[in-house]
């Protein structure tokens, strides 16, 4: 069995006889590749990975193909996906794409959209009434009380001032700022890089 590990990306033009088809193999692995009835079963097809996903884009032809996935070496076929056994009994992958229509768009929406938008705008009416003074009087909304368990309001955990309890997610990429004591403010932002968490402080004095 041939493996076709080449990074060039397959030629995607379409024609009546051919569909351009999206494999996906959503199930885990390090290494996936595709092979199947439209090469023949005569090579295996590295699929791009995209986070733990696999996709590959082959302009099948007309018609009914069955596939198949090698993961890790292993012969596999996707449970999400429809499936059909051939004379062996071996399971495989299938799709039929006899009867797909390209859709093209509708010739006339960019028409249909400015005839209605220029409708919508002569019936609608416009004004600059200013809000009421006691509109700014108002109390502004309370903060989610989510938002107040933040790293900056945390005690250290053990006596050791190098542990902080794993921050919310919620909290993440928000800048959080204490009151000003002693002249001095406090602004804190928590970022996450895969499982580890990094917390900058910035002590800023204000005069």
């Amino acid at each position: 069995m041939l493996v076709d590990d080449s990074s060039s990306l397959p030629s995607l033009t379409m024609n009546d006889d051919t569909v351009p088809t999206v494999f996906r193999w959503e199930h885990g692995g390090r290494q996936v590749y595709i092979t199947g009835t439209f090469n023949g079963w005569s090579k295996q097809i590295a699929m791009k990975r995209s986070g733990n996903d696999f996709t590959y884009i082959h302009n099948l032809k007309r018609g009914k193909h069955a596939f198949k996935f090698i993961v890790d070496d292993e012969w596999r076929f996707a449970p999400d996906q429809q499936t059909v056994a051939d004379i062996e009994g071996r399971i495989n992958n299938f799709i039929d794409v006899s009867d797909f229509v390209a859709y093209e768009g509708d010739a006339d929406f960019g028409v249909k959209t400015l005839r209605g938008e220029a409708e919508d705008v002569v019936d609608e009416v416009f004004s600059n009434v200013s809000p009421d003074m006691d509109e700014y009087a108002k109390e502004p909304p309370a903060l989610p009380p989510h938002l107040r368990h933040i790293i900056l309001n945390k005690p250290p955990q053990l006596g050791d001032t190098g542990v902080l309890p794993p921050p919310q997610h919620v909290a993440l990429n928000h800048l959080y700022c204490t009151a000003i004591k002693d002249k001095m403010m406090v602004l804190g932002i928590t970022q996450r890089y895969k499982t580890k968490f990094c917390t900058t402080v910035y002590y800023s004095p204000v005069s």
